[in-house]
């Protein structure tokens, strides 16, 4: 409130928040649905805050069990519909079977001993691995193996969750988050500590359209999230598109679009581990992008030269040139404005392992920095 000749009365909290804002490194995690993003903040979390305390491990406990239940019920659930159909190995597992099923997709009301003795029983079934094993061709977690693995410790009553069962914990993004940390500066760069504010968004169709509301943020840099697994796999939003081109064709939007020309462009092609062991298996990349069969690389192996192939449509994609169309205020008259190719950094990820992260962050903050001084010193 205002009175005559009275000063504006500032809040000092709101003060220093919009101080620490305006003098922030503003880091923008973009991405499709389920490529891992969340999982970056979480161990930005673990790196540069403090980690998560036993009270916060225990509020995701809840969901962690939901995630048991939406892995069990839908490999179970997607036996007979696979082509060809996978049946039960053992018989008497069809009673687990129906347990489950007649439960539906939701979760139970509650996680009783019967309750995790069917799903263990459905999960050592080799029937059920079999579907497993075929997950790319319905929807599932990434994280349906990890948790179903340690039912005998979920089930405890004394069970706190450990860091990688945070970090593995799927929650869908529906809103925009944000997480503030700093991280020391080298003393070749000044020394000190930089403020970092990272923000993360849903990245399923139906979220995306609130990503124009953090574009206004003075974001400093990108980081788009690909997950390079997806290659064989179909969005849950619409199983008609191949996961890992959808990634691509989103990245060619972002890495175009005039509102973020200013922000540099880092890409985390994410989910390394499972992308390696796909292409092992004999999951065929070509199958997905027919261009591949023709790749030529000099890496010695299927692994390394499927890596190479994605780094360089990713780089292909970010140096097409975009035409952009503005408009005279005074005559209305249409200006074509053609943006030049834009820099990509492009670094291989795992975002479930903490030190790979912190090795790959640790080369992100230094090129921001490297930046900064660069720009300073330019002035």
């Amino acid at each position: 409130m205002f009175g005559c000749g009275s000063k504006p009365v500032i809040d000092e909290e709101e003060y220093e928040h919009d101080q620490r804002f305006s003098k922030a490194t503003k880091l923008l995690l973009l991405g499709t649905g389920e490529s891992g993003k969340t999982t970056i903040i979480k161990q930005m979390k673990i790196l540069h805050i403090s980690g998560f305390s036993n009270e916060e491990k225990k509020q995701k406990i809840p969901y962690i069990k939901q995630n048991i239940h939406e892995s069990i019920h839908d490999i179970v659930g997607n036996m007979d519909k696979l082509d060809p159909p996978v049946q039960l190995e053992n018989p008497d597992n069809q009673a687990s079977a129906e347990f489950i099923l007649n439960l539906g997709s939701k979760e139970p009301s509650d996680y009783t001993e019967e309750y995790f003795e069917h799903v263990k029983k459905l999960w050592s079934d080799d029937g059920v691995q079999k579907a497993f094993q075929r997950s790319n061709e319905y929807q599932l977690i990434d994280s349906a193996q990890h948790f179903l693995d340690r039912v005998d410790d979920i089930k405890r009553p004394d069970y706190i969750p450990t860091t990688l069962d945070i970090l593995f914990c799927r929650i869908r993004t529906t809103s925009i988050s944000e997480i503030e940390f700093s991280v020391p500066v080298p003393k070749r760069y000044g020394g000190g500590s930089v403020n970092f504010l990272m923000y993360d968004v849903g990245g399923q169709r139906g979220e995306r359209r609130k990503w124009i509301q953090v574009f206004d943020k003075g974001i400093n840099a990108i980081l788009f999230i690909i997950a390079a697994s997806d290659f064989d796999q179909n969005l849950r939003e619409d199983e008609s598109k191949n996961r890992l081109q959808e990634a691509l064709k989103v990245f060619q939007d972002i890495s175009g679009s005039r509102f973020l020309r200013d922000a540099g462009m880092i890409v985390f092609l994410n989910k390394q581990d499972l992308f390696q062991r796909k292409i092992e298996q004999g999951r065929k990349l070509e199958k997905y992008f027919p261009e591949y069969s023709n790749f030529q690389d000099t890496s010695k192996s299927e692994f390394d030269r499927a890596k190479a192939f994605l780094t360089k449509k990713i780089t292909e994609l970010s140096r097409i040139e975009v035409t952009i169309t503005n408009y005279n205020p005074i005559t209305r008259a249409a200006i074509e404005e053609r943006l030049p190719p834009r820099d990509v950094y492009i670094h291989h990820t795992i975002a479930t392992d903490t030190q790979n992260v912190k090795k790959v962050f640790d080369s992100v903050h230094e090129m921001i920095v490297r930046e900064r001084v660069k720009n300073i010193a330019s002035y």
